[in-house]
C-alpha cells in the first residue's frame, strides 16, 4: 500500500515540475508581449499564482525553497494591505519623466505597452506605473505600489485620461495648439490630449514633448516650436496626474 501510495506521489509530482516548468514561458510571454488587455492581465495573475502554490507543493521538503515561497507571499501581502505614507512627489515626478524618457526610440504599436512597443495612451501610464513601483519598493511605500498595480490593471485611451481616468488626471487648461501654449503654466509630467480624444504626448521640460507617434511609428521626443509634426498645430487640453499635483 505504503508503495502505491509513492508511486502515486512520485507521479503527481513529476506532473507539478512538468507545469511547473512550462507555465515559465508563458509568464515571460505574457510579461514581453507588447500588446495588453483584460484577458492577458487576469492571465498574468493567474499564472504568477501557478507558479507560486505550485512551487511551494513541488518543493516543500526543501526548506530554503519552502521559507522563500512563504517570504515572498508575505512580502506581496504586505505591499497589498498595508498602509502606506506620504511620498515626495518631486521625486515621484523625476523618476516618471526619467522614464518616459526611456522609452524613447520604441516603436509604435497600438495597444502597445513596454519596449518592444508602445501607444501613446501606453506611454504616459507606463512611465507612472514603473516609478511609483520603483519608489514604491525603494522607500518600501505601500501605497505607491498598489497605485503602479491600479495604474497597470485599469487600461485607458487617451480619451479616458481627458475624461478624468478614473479620478487620476486633472484638467488644468486649454489652447489652440502645443505651439500656442504658454509652456510656464506647465510642470515635468504634465500631459496633453487632443481636443478629439485622439493623442496624448507627455512634457519632459525645456519646450519638449515626448510621444509615441503613429506616424513617426516610434516613441519621439520634440521641441517646440515646430511646423512638420500634426499633434502640435491642434487644439489641446492640458492635464496633471493628480499624485503629481503637488501638496
Amino acid at each position: 500500500m505504503n508503495n502505491i501510495k509513492y508511486k502515486f506521489y512520485n507521479k503527481w509530482r513529476k506532473y507539478l515540475i512538468k507545469t511547473w516548468l512550462y507555465l515559465w514561458p508563458v509568464l515571460i510571454f505574457l510579461l514581453v508581449y507588447p500588446v495588453s488587455n483584460s484577458l492577458l492581465r487576469i492571465s498574468t495573475i493567474i499564472v504568477l499564482f501557478s507558479l507560486w502554490s505550485i512551487g511551494l507543493l513541488v518543493f516543500w521538503s526543501k526548506k530554503a525553497l519552502r521559507y522563500m515561497c512563504i517570504i515572498l507571499a508575505i512580502i506581496v501581502i504586505f505591499y497589498l494591505i498595508f498602509p502606506g505614507r506620504n511620498y515626495d512627489t518631486e521625486k515621484l515626478r523625476k523618476a516618471y519623466v526619467d522614464t518616459l524618457m526611456n522609452y524613447e526610440g520604441t516603436r509604435y504599436v497600438w495597444g502597445g505597452e513596454n519596449k518592444l512597443g508602445i501607444d501613446c495612451s501606453g506611454l504616459v501610464r507606463q512611465g507612472l506605473i514603473y516609478a511609483n513601483i520603483k519608489i514604491g519598493i525603494l522607500e518600501i511605500n505601500p501605497d505607491l505600489i498598489r497605485e503602479g498595480i491600479l495604474l497597470w490593471w485599469y487600461d485607458c485611451s487617451a480619451k479616458a485620461l481627458l475624461d478624468g481616468y478614473r479620478q487620476k488626471t486633472r484638467l488644468l487648461a486649454s489652447a489652440q495648439s502645443i505651439n500656442e501654449l504658454d509652456h510656464s503654466i506647465l510642470l515635468l509630467g504634465d500631459i496633453a490630449v487632443t481636443s478629439d480624444g485622439i493623442h496624448v504626448l507627455a512634457f519632459v521640460g525645456d519646450s519638449t514633448w515626448i510621444e509615441a507617434d503613429p506616424y513617426e511609428k516610434k516613441t519621439i521626443k520634440v521641441r517646440v516650436p515646430v511646423k512638420n509634426n500634426f499633434w502640435f498645430k491642434v487644439p489641446i487640453h492640458i492635464l496633471r496626474w493628480c499624485q503629481l499635483i503637488n501638496n
